[in-house]
Parts: C-alpha cells; sequence; structure tokens
C-alpha cells in the first residue's frame, strides 16, 4: 500500500572507466513497504570478481529478509561477513552506502568513502560524512583544504574485520520534490558541489542529471596523469512520499510521553533517596570543586603557577575519595580525574615554558601542541589560545634559525646575494616576535653582506667600463673600415654597395659605447658619408631621367621622319613608344601633347591602300 501511494523514480549509470574490471556496482530493491538501494566501491586487487557487487547483493538480501529502517547495521554486517568470507585470493576492501525507506521516512548507513548526497530546490539539504583520514583532516581544521589524496585512505570499510563501525543516520522525513545522489569516489572527489548542483539545476530528468555528471567527469579524463577509474552515480526523486494516519501518530507519540515521565518519575523518587545517604561524599566532593573554580578562573588570567598550586591541592583532596563504595562512584571518579588531568595540563605547559627558555624548539613544540590540544578538551579556550599563540611563535623562531643558517652557509661559500636574502627573510620575521639579541646579530650579518656586495658591485663596474672602452675602440676601427669602403665603392660608382656599406655602418654606430669624443668624429664622417650617397643617388637620377628623355625625342623623331614618308603604322607605334616613357616619368606637358596630336592626325588620315571615293 505504501509503494502504490507514492512515487519514488530511480535511475543510475555505471562505468568501468580504466580498471580492468568493474569496481563498483549499484542495485536497489523495491517492497511492498520499504525500499532499499546500495552503492558500493572496491578498492582490492581481485580481478576476477566485482566485490563491491558482491557486498551490495548481501547487504540488499539481508535487507530482504527482515526489512526496516532500524536494521541497517544488521545489513551492513552480514555484507562485512561475505566480504570476508570471499577474501580468499585477495584481501577484500569495499566501501558502500545503504539506504532504506519506507515511503515516508529515511535511513542510511555509510562504511568507506561512497558519499550520499540530498538536494532540495537546488541547495544541499545533507551531506554524508565519510569515514576516511580525508573526513578527520577535514573535522580537525575546517579551514583547511585537505590533501585530496587522503580520500581513498579509509578508516573503516568491509573486509577490514570481523567488526566494523560505520555511521548510520537517523530517522528522517522524506521531503517531497527532494533528490538523493548515491556517488562513489572516482565521481564526487573530481566534481565539486557547485558542479553538481549546477548538473542538477540544468535537467529535467534523472537521466539527463547523470549525463550531465558523466559528461563533466569524463571532460576530465585527460587532465593529469591519472586515469579515471570506475564510477557509479544513482539518482533517487520523491516525487511523492506515502502520508500516514496522522491520528495514529499523536496517539503513539502521547503513549511514548507518557511512558517517558513515568521513567522519569521512577528516576527521580530514586534519586531522591540516593541524595540522603550521599551528604559525606558531596562535601569533600564540593570543596574539589571550589579548588577546581579557582584553578579555573587562575587559568582564565592567565596566572598558571597559581592555577597548578590549586589543581595539586584539588588533585591531593581528590586522593582521599573512596571508589569502592556504590555511592557516586562515576562522579568521584569524574572529578577526579577532571582535576588529576587539569594538574597534568599545567605541570606539562610548565615543561613547555622550561624548553623554549633553554631553546629546544621541537621538544617545546611537542609540548605546546599537546598543552593546546588537551587545553581545548578540557575547555580551557584561553590556555589553548596561548599555547597556538606559543606555537606560532615557536615556528617562527625555527624559521629564523632555518633562514640564518643558509644565510650563513651561502656567506661561507661567497654568495653574498643569496645570503643577504636568507638574513633579510630572518629579519622580517623578527618584526612579529622580541628577541633584541637575534635581531641584533643579523642587522650586522645584514649589513656585512652589504659592504661585501658594494663591493663586488664596485669591482664588476670598473671591470665593465674598462670591458666597454676596449669594445668601444674595436668598435670605432671597424665602423671607420665601413666608411672607407664605402666611400671607395661610391668612388667607383657602386651605389647599391655603397648604400648597404651605410646601412651596416648606421647599425654598428647605434650599438656603439665609445667615448664623447669618438663617438662625434665617427658621427661627422657617417653623415658626410650619407651626404655624399644621397648626392651621388639625386644626380644618378637625374642622368637617368636625361636618358629617357633623349629616348623619347629620338622616338619622335623617328615617328616624324616614318609619317613623312607614309608609314602611318610605325609612326603611331614610334609616337606610342615615346608617349609611354613621358607617361612613366609622369610628365603631361607639351610635349605629350604634341605627341596626342600627331597621333590624332595620323588616325584621321585615309589609308594608302584604300580605293578612292565616287
Amino acid at each position: 500500500m505504501r509503494k502504490l501511494n507514492s512515487n519514488l523514480a530511480v535511475d543510475f549509470i555505471s562505468e568501468q572507466g580504466n580498471d580492468a574490471i568493474e569496481k563498483t556496482y549499484v542495485a536497489y530493491t523495491p517492497l511492498e513497504n520499504f525500499m532499499c538501494i546500495a552503492v558500493a566501491e572496491s578498492y582490492d586487487n581481485e580481478v576476477r570478481e566485482n566485490s563491491a557487487r558482491l557486498a551490495v547483493e548481501a547487504a540488499l538480501t539481508a535487507f530482504e529478509r527482515k526489512p526496516s529502517l532500524k536494521r541497517i547495521r544488521e545489513y551492513l554486517k552480514y555484507a562485512n561477513e561475505q566480504v570476508l568470507l570471499h577474501s580468499t585470493r585477495h584481501p577484500l576492501k569495499v566501501s558502500i552506502t545503504v539506504f532504506v525507506t519506507d515511503y515516508t521516512r529515511m535511513r542510511y548507513g555509510v562504511c568507506g568513502n561512497t558519499r550520499l548526497y540530498e538536494m532540495y530546490e537546488n541547495i544541499f539539504t545533507s551531506i554524508s560524512r565519510t569515514q576516511t583520514k580525508y573526513q578527520q583532516l577535514m573535522d580537525e581544521d575546517a579551514g583547511r583544504k585537505s590533501d585530496v589524496s587522503e580520500i581513498h585512505n579509509l578508516t573503516q570499510y568491509l573486509g577490514k574485520g570481523r567488526r566494523v563501525k560505520p555511521f548510520v543516520s537517523k530517522k528522517m522525513l522524506l521531503t517531497e520534490g527532494s533528490a538523493f545522489l548515491f556517488a562513489t569516489s572516482n565521481l564526487w572527489c573530481r566534481l565539486s558541489e557547485i558542479e553538481i548542483l549546477d548538473a542538477y539545476e540544468n535537467a529535467k530528468t534523472n537521466a539527463e542529471f547523470l549525463e550531465n555528471l558523466q559528461e563533466l567527469l569524463l571532460s576530465r579524463q585527460d587532465q593529469g596523469s591519472q586515469k579515471i577509474g570506475s564510477f557509479t552515480a544513482a539518482v533517487l526523486l520523491v516525487e511523492k512520499t506515502f502520508k500516514e494516519d496522522v491520528q495514529k501518530e499523536r496517539k503513539k507519540r502521547r503513549l511514548i510521553i507518557l511512558g517517558i515521565a513515568a521513567v522519569i518519575a521512577v528516576i527521580l523518587i530514586f534519586f531522591i533517596a540516593v541524595l540522603v545517604i550521599r551528604a559525606n561524599d558531596r562535601r569533600l566532593m564540593g570543596e574539589i570543586n571550589e579548588r577546581d573554580k579557582k584553578g579555573a578562573r587562575y587559568v582564565s588570567y592567565e596566572n598558571y603557577t597559581k592555577a597548578l598550586g590549586e589543581y595539586e591541592q584539588a588533585a591531593e583532596l581528590a586522593a582521599g575519595l573512596s571508589l569502592n563504595n556504590w555511592q557516586y562512584t562515576a562522579k568521584k571518579k569524574e572529578i577526579k580525574d577532571k582535576v588529576l588531568d587539569r594538574k597534568e595540563l599545567l605541570a606539562m605547559l610548565q615543561d613547555g615554558e622550561a624548553a623554549f627558555t633553554g631553546k629546544d624548539y621541537e621538544q617545546a613544540r611537542k609540548l605546546y601542541a599537546q598543552v593546546r590540544q588537551e587545553a581545548s578538551y578540557q575547555e580551557f579556550y584561553a590556555l589553548a589560545e596561548d599555547a597556538a599563540e606559543k606555537l606560532k611563535e615557536i615556528d617562527i623562531r625555527m624559521q629564523i634559525s632555518q633562514y640564518v643558517t643558509l644565510g650563513d652557509m651561502y656567506a661561507s661559500t661567497e654568495d653574498h646575494k643569496e645570503a643577504l636574502e636568507q638574513y633579510a627573510k630572518a629579519s622580517e620575521l623578527l618584526g612579529q616576535i622580541t628577541d633584541l639579541e637575534t635581531l641584533g646579530s643579523v642587522q650586522s650579518k645584514i649589513y656585512e653582506m652589504r659592504q661585501k656586495l658594494k663591493e663586488t658591485k664596485e669591482a664588476q663596474e670598473a671591470a665593465r667600463q674598462e670591458e666597454e672602452e676596449r669594445a668601444g675602440q674595436k668598435a670605432a676601427i671597424q665602423i671607420n673600415a665601413l666608411i672607407a669602403n664605402a666611400n671607395r665603392a661610391l668612388d667607383e660608382g657602386r651605389l647599391a654597395r655603397a648604400r648597404k656599406l651605410y646601412r651596416k655602418v648606421l647599425a654598428q654606430y647605434n650599438k656603439y659605447t665609445g667615448s664623447g669624443d669618438d663617438a662625434d668624429k665617427l658621427y661627422e664622417d657617417i653623415t658626410a658619408l650619407g651626404q655624399a650617397i644621397v648626392e651621388a643617388e639625386a644626380k644618378a637620377k637625374e642622368d637617368a631621367l636625361n636618358e629617357k628623355l633623349k629616348e623619347a625625342a629620338k622616338y619622335s623623331i623617328q615617328a616624324k621622319e616614318a609619317g613623312k614618308k607614309g608609314d602611318r603604322d610605325k609612326a603611331v607605334r614610334l609616337y606610342r613608344k615615346a608617349l609611354k616613357i613621358y607617361k612613366e616619368l609622369d610628365i603631361w606637358d607639351e610635349r605629350a601633347e604634341e605627341i596626342y596630336e600627331a597621333i590624332d592626325a595620323l588616325e584621321q588620315e585615309p589609308s594608302p591602300t584604300a580605293a578612292p571615293k565616287s
């Protein structure tokens, strides 16, 4: 009935990728009153059998025997037993997510690094936690970007041992319109949450959503050296849930409340009776608590010596507590452990201060790290912050020491520039702490390195100037030789050769770095050479123009003679040759006009062979 009155749509994709065999698997079983979906991924060396499929089928088998929202741990336990049973050739290692719903509520269990996302109106309403080193690092420092290689460093997985400790969620209501994405590690570790939401927003159906994810994932195939292995993704779309009888649910809730009230009443009666016989231990525990409060107050004032004195006295009182009778046994043990832990914490702080004062920074760092962790656990947040600040200072001092050591090493090899950089880094870090002795030593080293660099620079500058003078003299000789060759070519009438040599002279002169007097003399010679080339080229151009004009005049005279002899075609052809020369020279004066008139006159004359008109 539940299944008929609800609508849950499931779609999935599963790809082998670059693995030898399929390493992921997904399957689901819809029953009349329950549905189970299981997604798994294997990390073993088995190449004959997909151990992920083995785990999924085992979990679904256990579900079909006893379907319930309360038995997810049993399903995972049975799957683990089957994985261990088949670990014959190789130890099998499987990560799995099991999801069970009664079409109204849901619950899931995770063992390993498969993930479950719940989405509603294009936001994530929940994301399952993984059982990996990656998740632990994220939990320890939420602001730090953890190493993604730790995603496959599993803390729990099927096949680890007889007893696995999966994470099982509480019961939650199914929300109509929500969607659940089941993803193996090769998918979710390569796609960000924003990319998954974008793929979901741009999809109209489950299948289209899965296609978008697959395209995104395959587009990363060639990004990086590691190829994509097997991956599986499944989507459960909650279109309609089963609505339970409200009156029945309220009646059940009232019975639960009445039961809880009855239990509370019994407990209160029991505690009232017990409190009468616990007066003696309460007095002693009250005194210990007072010492604890004073010690905690001193810690908040950062007076750790006074705080240690209070906790030492509290520890002496706690030693007088008897744990052999049944009265307040847990409370007395808790108080005793608490004051002893705080006494040890403050003693550890003293040891850390002694190591820091003695400049044993490695030991001090270890002790302060333990102090910070233990202080946070004991809710001494001010002490934890002080320890964190001390750790930062220790890191800075260790870094300073490293920079100074590197600087000394470079200074010993006379690499003064690199030594100065290392000392400067140390000096910059010294500005963050108070250590006048070390600061003075580093500043002295910086001054010494700067003097060494200044001396080296002056020596290099002198050598460079000497080298430039020699190079300038050599360049001047080469330039003068080119100028002489250019003048010789100009005298011989080889203008192209002279122009080519002139360009080489200019190129050499632009690179010249000699003295000012030599540069001025070279400039005068180059200017004179350029002027001579320009004048020679102008004269050559004028001579060429005159030759062309003479040739045109010759064609005109020959054309007139041909006209006089009656050879009109030859005369027109010769006139056109003369006219072509005037066009090339862009001359359109009376000479060109005379040729046009002569051609027109010749073309108007009758042909010598034409018959006379009757």
